[in-house]
């Protein structure tokens, strides 16, 4: 099959970023890298050699057992201290570059001469095949910021994302290291200074260019923990990004709903790789010429300099107003499209040698309108102005917020609070007014005011809330209520798509004099029996004959409906919950909660472990309608990741049988049961 055109154009301008997993740097010789797994079952010995006490070899080993390689990576730094630790990495990450090393895969990574390359590894593989590829860190504030105006195919720099051995320091490898990069969503200002230029970054080029994912296991605990946020951010693009994985490795449709990626599939890793990447060299650049700097196998002598490529201009991500989007009910466009500019022209068919499993991914998604829905979230915007949709995380609470956006057409204006921990007033403003003139929120209200009544009549603002600084949010609050109170030409509306935990922060932490304090708040309610039907009838599924399975075995929640559609599979309730109770979007929000409250010190009743394990055993916990979106809750913490839901009774439940069965297996993995 050939590749996706979307993918072929985006190397041939130099816009692709190649996001490279351990899997490449354990590929080059058997036994000379470790996996994390074996990496952290080595400082468990290392440990014991040390003396240390028993019960904290325990509990690292506790910890590897259960799949929290961040809590055992950051207890065994804690117990040796920095010197010993370090010393541990240096002699399993830092070694030399063997006469046999198989680097046909980091060669044919190169051969797609990118600008830039990401990597979470900390070796030095990447190095090994591109001779004059500059390694950047973290925290290197001045190379990150050249990096866009300096970085080329002829001079590419190597982004060391989690840091590299050779400077110790740079290092994110447990849990408070990988906090200092990411943060969780709810830090306060200023605590991350270190890391916000690389954060900010990450996120423009997340925004503009689509990633190309080698090398990594998706449905590894350790690689879900440390790429989540990176993924997450990716929600809403309408350019996608794609993943080069092994046949077999992951359910098609893992991907695609939830984080916009498309999925292509080669046989084995290895040669058949290399053949898959340079097939899309040769795809997107004709016969194979090697870059600058890259080492011929044959020879060990750097390649001349080829001739220069004209490079083309970026093609941007579609804005999240584009009226041109097409109309879906929760799913996220994303798929390949070729620049309406330029049209891409269609990639050369592959060699006899190259298996490519790409999914069929329709440009138009089946979806089902929910216009009863839409027409009352309409009429309590006009009538009472102010409205915040609850949902659980990919619940259709965006979506069905860009559907009433369509009915005021033009008259919309796009709220998106940047999400990067210590994020200026003047740098928030200007992401909200996407107006570089904009660097106040005296000027952004301003600014939103001549654009409502240069557009006449009544205007929308959509704030799509993604975390963020929270003493900004709380000003964007009250300038947005004065601004909304003052006298005008038009009549203003705000609609808040607070979709997963940020919508349940948002009504409680605001002060008072916030817009969004005394909202209207409505819940997007999950898909009917009748809803999946249409469903599964629009995509060919045969929604008689399939609906209630397919129902029943995804609770209704749209994200895991979406999940379903994007794969492939019998439809009836068993393979459908047995799919679901793998995937990764069960499993990582399972992990990611039992992993917050170790972090937050949440225990007893106060914990999620204590709710899941008395929904397993059948016994009744706190209902989710008395407890109001309070995150201090266990069960709404679920509930906004999709885990629980409130049955006809009123009463909390899981999801679906997938949960219960992903729960199960997790609780025993914590105790290192399985």
């Amino acid at each position: 099959m050939n590749l996706p055109r979307e993918l072929v154009e985006a190397v041939r301008r130099h816009q692709v970023v190649p996001f490279v997993g351990a899997g490449v740097s354990m590929g080059v010789k058997r036994g000379l890298f470790p996996s994390w797994k074996q990496l952290l079952e080595g400082l468990a010995e290392r440990l014991e050699q040390e003396a240390l006490p028993e019960p904290v070899v325990a509990e690292v080993r506790k910890c590897i057992a259960g799949g929290d390689f961040l809590t055992a990576a950051e207890l065994g730094f804690k117990e040796m201290g920095a010197f010993r630790f370090n010393r541990f990495l240096r002699e399993r990450l830092r070694v030399h570059r063997p006469a046999d090393a198989e680097l046909s895969v980091v060669r044919a990574l190169w051969g797609l001469r990118p600008e830039v390359m990401l990597t979470t590894n900390y070796d030095d593989v990447l190095l090994w095949g591109q001779e004059g590829a500059e390694p950047i860190s973290n925290d290197q504030d001045d190379e990150l910021h050249l990096m866009d105006a300096e970085a080329s195919p002829d001079a590419p720099r190597l982004w060391y994302l989690h840091g590299t051995i050779h400077r110790l320091s740079t290092l994110i490898l447990g849990g408070a290291d990988y906090a200092r990069l990411y943060g969780d969503g709810t830090q306060q200002h200023g605590r991350y200074s270190h890391y916000t230029n690389a954060l900010v970054r990450l996120r423009e080029w997340i925004r503009a260019r689509p990633f190309l994912y080698v090398g990594f296991s998706f449905s590894d605990p350790y690689v879900l923990k440390q790429i989540e946020h990176v993924l997450g951010i990716t929600k809403g693009r309408h350019v996608p990004s794609f993943a080069l994985m092994k046949k077999g490795s992951i359910e098609r449709g893992a991907l695609w709903p939830r984080y916009n990626i498309q999925l292509i599939e080669y046989e084995d890793h290895g040669p058949p790789l290399a053949a898959c990447l340079n097939a899309l060299s040769r795809a997107a650049f004709g016969e194979p010429s090697a870059p600058p700097g890259m080492v011929r196998p044959a020879t060990g002598i750097p390649a001349p300099a080829s001739a220069p490529i004209n490079r083309v201009p970026a093609v941007g991500p579609a804005t999240a107003s584009d009226a041109s989007a097409p109309e879906l009910f929760t799913f996220r466009s994303g798929a390949p499209r070729a620049s309406p500019a330029q049209p891409a022209p269609a990639a050369p068919p592959q060699p006899a040698s190259v298996s490519l499993e790409s999914a069929p991914i329709p440009l138009d998604p089946p979806h089902v309108p929910r216009e009863a829905l839409e027409q009352v979230y309409a009429h309590i915007l006009r009538h009472r102005h102010r409205l915040v949709l609850f949902a659980p995380e990919d619940g259709g609470a965006e979506s069905i917020a860009r559907r009433v956006a369509r009915q005021y057409g033009e008259r919309v204006s796009w709220l998106e609070p940047p999400n990067v921990p210590d994020c200026t007033e003047a740098d928030y403003c200007r992401a909200l007014a996407e107006d570089n003139r904009v660097t106040s929120f005296d000027a952004l209200v301003e600014y939103l005011r001549q654009r409502a009544e240069g557009l006449g009549r009544e205007h929308l603002f959509v704030l799509r809330y993604e975390w963020g600084p929270l003493g900004h949010l709380d000003t964007l609050g009250k300038h947005l209520r004065r601004l909304m109170e003052a006298p005008s030409k038009v009549e203003l509306h705000l609609l808040v798509a607070g979709g997963g935990a940020r919508g349940g922060w948002l009504l409680h932490n605001v002060s008072k004099s916030s817009v969004f304090s005394d909202a209207v708040k409505r819940e997007v309610p999950d898909f009917t029996v009748d809803e999946v039907w249409q469903l599964l009838d629009a995509a060919d599924l045969d929604g008689k004959r399939w609906a209630r399975d397919v129902h029943e075995a995804t609770g209704g929640h749209p994200g895991l409906l979406e999940e379903i559609l994007a794969g492939a599979g019998a439809l009836d309730r068993k393979s459908v919950t047995e799919r679901l109770a793998r995937s990764p979007w069960v499993r990582g929000a399972l992990q990611e909660r039992l992993r917050e409250d170790e972090r937050n010190g949440a225990s007893g009743k106060r914990s999620c472990r204590f709710v899941l394990e008395e929904l397993l055993a059948g016994r009744p916990v706190n209902a989710l309608e008395p407890l109001d979106y309070h995150l201090e809750q266990p069960e709404v913490r679920l509930y906004f990741s999709g885990l629980v839901r409130g049955d006809e009774e009123g009463r909390t439940v899981p999801r679906c049988r997938a949960v219960e069965l992903a729960a199960r297996d997790e609780l025993a993995r914590k105790d290192g049961r399985s």
